[in-house]
């Protein structure tokens, strides 16, 4: 078992002070700045350090014992609209097109990346593909003329629409009349006001365009969503906990001032997926809570076989004989025995799905 801290991430849309109740070994941080990202893990951008050492965790463990990364994530404006590749464009992209003029270090490593998110705050974000009904009335109501071939058959075709958006320049006037289109299309208050955060935080980014092709999608703290390679996102406001398979690699569409790999994107696009089950995803997240009406710590047997990541997020979390306080996690391989863990606060037992 090993004891880390978080690696703490600075990133523009981060909320200002938003992760300072979790830099345990880092209280100096300027809560005036953005914070955004938090990692608990091993990968190469952000190894965690082990507590009471110089060292980082990639020194004593490696990517197959410490198969994800962990995040806090903390948003106060839109990230970028996105997507993450599947294992095989994952190895194409680090191994070969990473070498090339047009797409030079586009893909950060060579696996695939698929995440699932746990609200602690309210939590908005676009996730998924809209339906194609709705999404046929909002760009009915935009002031512009679509593409005939889209529309070719009964069904439109969100692939050829979608395209013709990523690679047509519109008048700013188009982006700013999103609301009233979605407003037009008969949907809620709430998606009108997703649409007004995006264009507010982004104006003039053709990203909005592209996000009106995604699902809205509001957490309530405690509920999750599921985001396999394919399919496109963009997280809106709020904190969480990420889990992923160990990557970072990001093909951004817009809303971003990062490089954006539109033919990349496009390539590593699933445009036939629906949304998962959370239940469907390759991880767990048990949040356990200490009861505020008894003196007793809650507690839950961590199985052997597995990889475990225990992270404290409120008070002290005890792991058999071992403290940890709020923002430090322990690391848990599949190969160490079952361990016990109670807390007198809150604290997330993140696991590998058996």
């Amino acid at each position: 078992m090993q004891l880390i801290s978080g690696a703490l991430k600075t990133y523009a849309w981060g909320i200002p002070g938003g992760l300072q109740p979790w830099l345990a070994e880092s209280k100096s941080h300027n809560a005036n700045d953005p914070q955004a990202e938090l990692w608990f893990g091993v990968h190469p951008s952000g190894a965690s350090k082990i507590i009471g050492s110089d060292l980082t965790l990639d020194t004593l463990l490696e990517r197959t014992d410490v198969p994800i990364l962990v995040k806090i994530l903390a948003a106060a404006k839109p990230l970028s609209i996105q997507v993450h590749p599947h294992r095989g464009f994952a190895l194409e992209g680090f191994n070969e097109l990473n070498d090339t003029q047009e797409f030079a270090n586009a893909f950060a490593d060579s696996y695939e990346k698929t995440e699932l998110l746990y609200a602690l705050t309210p939590f908005t974000a676009f996730c998924g593909w809209r339906p194609l009904e709705q999404l046929t009335k909002i760009l009915e109501a935009l002031p512009i003329e679509l593409p005939v071939q889209a529309f070719a058959t009964d069904v439109p075709d969100r692939r050829a629409l979608f395209e013709y958006f990523v690679n047509t320049e519109f008048p700013i006037e188009v982006t700013r009349a999103i609301p009233e289109a979605v407003g037009t299309a008969g949907l809620s208050e709430f998606e009108i006001d997703a649409y007004k955060t995006v264009i507010a935080d982004y104006p003039g980014d053709q990203g909005a365009l592209l996000a009106v092709f995604l699902q809205p999608l509001a957490l309530a703290p405690g509920e999750s969503v599921f985001i396999p390679a394919g399919i496109p996102h963009s997280y809106i406001a709020g904190t969480g906990i990420e889990v992923m398979t160990s990557s970072d690699n990001v093909l951004r569409l817009g809303l971003t001032p990062k490089p954006v790999y539109k033919e990349l994107a496009l390539r590593a696009l699933n445009f036939e997926a629906s949304l998962p089950q959370p239940s469907e995803a390759p991880f767990i997240i048990d949040v356990l809570r200490a009861n505020t009406h008894s003196q007793e710590s809650p507690s839950q047997e961590s199985p052997s076989g597995e990889f475990r990541l225990v992270l404290g997020l409120e008070g002290q979390t005890n792991l058999d004989s071992i403290t940890i306080e709020s923002g430090q996690a322990a690391v848990i391989t599949a190969s160490e025995p079952t361990i016990s863990v109670s807390t007198s606060g809150v604290c997330a037992i993140v696991s590998t799905r058996p």
